[in-house]
């Protein structure tokens, strides 16, 4: 992978990540997920292997607004 990704979010739920992957790129933002399968067969290893959201790092700030825009907890 490029040096030029950045992680901006993680998350313990697969799902959860997949979720705002399929946001991200909805909006045409290039997204990778770290550690997926070991999340997927580990669930709730947020403390040894979360599952990171990566995007290229001129991309972040964006990326982010976005997933604060939909974040409605």
């Amino acid at each position: 992978m490029n040096d030029n990704w950045t992680i901006i979010a993680t998350f313990s739920s697969v799902e959860d990540g997949y979720i705002v992957k399929g946001m991200l790129e909805s909006n045409g933002i290039p997204v990778e997920l770290n550690n997926a399968t070991i999340s997927s067969v580990y669930p709730m290893t947020d403390t040894w292997a979360p599952l990171e959201l990566m995007v290229p790092a001129d991309r972040a700030d964006e990326a982010r607004s976005l997933i604060n825009a939909g974040d409605h907890r």
